[in-house]
């Protein structure tokens, strides 16, 4: 089988797999796990349909270039307790669905593989809340879509730039009755690193022991960047500064190498929405920030300010400059930059070499850092508004 594209571009959208007339192409992991696509020449026809619609260096967005940016917090506390910051998605969803629609997001399946999935109802909705910082399996979400769409659903569709890229360059042309969400994205992590790091996690434990859940931004102790909370019979928690994953994810070792160079993080934005946490909430309006979570919105259409309005007005919490957002949300309009080590982590973890050892190895970090990110909120805010305040 060959490769479709240049792997160092490819994002793994899925858009080509979901338009091949022939079941010609597959999607699978890469040396590191990334989901790419490959064709099998015995079943290709050379319509030209994956090139076609392959959403790189031709995609064009429509959008505006400066969005109004709003403040939100879901107003059911309970709903935004699972959530990761202000719980947007869950509310958009939540609409959507009660007009009879279908809403796609990502979970983690039986097998805790992260992928896209659809629902029509409340219940399978809530396992899309969380956020699963690993690239996810789009499968055939696209296919599955056009099909809503021209059935006259109402369509909601969450993903990367990315992939609200993939899922519109396959569909061609736009339908009003589809709605899309793209998120602020840091990158995605490598699937293989995601498996590493559940196998050195469970091998703790007795064998009997099964992982049902991963949740990278807890709220257990209140809304921050800085907690995984993972569930098995018992829940474990711990700072994200210390975990192998989320320090391989947060210094950008274990980055899709398409993140590093991504064509969709910048302005216009390619979805109707986008959504981000507040960081820097503080910095703007310490009022607003109650430690339950808090994001922003990116209104970057018409549709897309057609729908918040029939969303509860006492969700919107601020009008946010645009500068603000972006000061603290730099994938807003920029892309992150891999790690002075990342061909080096790429390729032990590629072989036998143990989550663990590599980041022990490429990611040391001078101990008042460590120390400092698990400082509670308010020891950390008194150091940041006041100590170094006083040094100025």
């Amino acid at each position: 089988m060959k490769k479709i594209h240049n792997n160092n571009k490819c994002t793994g959208c899925g858009a080509c797999y979901n338009i091949c007339p022939k079941g010609a192409i597959t999607i699978k992991g890469d040396e590191l796990g990334f989901y790419k696509p490959f064709i099998n020449e015995d079943k290709c026809i050379n319509c030209g349909l994956c090139e076609k619609i392959c959403p790189l260096d031709k995609y064009k967005s429509q959008n505006v270039e400066q969005p109004k940016i709003l403040a939100f917090q879901n107003n059911d506390k309970e709903i935004l307790f699972k959530c990761a910051s202000g719980g947007v998605f869950a509310k958009l969803a939540d609409y959507v669905i009660k007009q009879n629609g279908i809403a796609y997001g990502v979970i983690y399946d039986e097998n805790m593989i992260v992928s896209h999935s659809r629902t029509d109802n409340l219940i399978d909705l809530e396992k899309m809340y969380s956020s699963k910082y690993v690239q996810s399996d789009t499968r055939n979400t696209f296919t599955q879509t056009k099909e809503d769409l021209e059935s006259g659903k109402l369509v909601l569709y969450s993903g990367t730039p990315c992939q609200i890229a993939g899922l519109k360059s396959y569909l061609q042309k736009d339908y009003e009755n589809l709605i899309t969400v793209d998120l602020v994205c840091h990158g995605v992590p490598s699937p293989l690193v995601f498996e590493k790091y559940k196998q050195e996690f469970m091998a703790k434990l007795p064998a009997t022991e099964k992982l049902l859940n991963i949740d990278f931004r807890s709220k257990v102790e209140g809304w921050k960047e800085e907690l995984v909370t993972t569930t098995i019979t018992t829940t474990t928690t711990t700072h994200a500064k210390l975990d192998n994953f989320m320090r391989a994810f947060l210094h950008n070792l274990s980055l899709n190498k398409s993140c590093t160079q991504c064509q969709f993080n910048k302005l216009p934005r390619v979805a109707d929405l986008t959504i981000a946490d507040f960081w820097g909430v503080d910095d703007f309006d310490k009022s607003l920030n109650d430690d339950k979570g808090i994001s922003i919105i990116l209104i970057n259409n018409m549709k897309g300010r057609y729908l918040l309005e029939h969303l509860p007005k006492e969700c919107f919490l601020a009008e946010v400059p645009l500068a603000v957002a972006i000061k603290y949300n730099k994938n807003i309009c920029g892309t992150s930059t891999a790690h002075k080590n990342y061909i080096e982590f790429s390729q032990e973890i590629a072989g036998d070499k143990t989550l663990r050892d590599c980041i022990k190895k490429y990611d040391k970090k001078p101990v008042y850092k460590i120390l400092y990110h698990m400082l509670p909120k308010f020891i950390k805010n008194f150091i940041k508004y006041e100590i170094l305040k006083m040094e100025k």
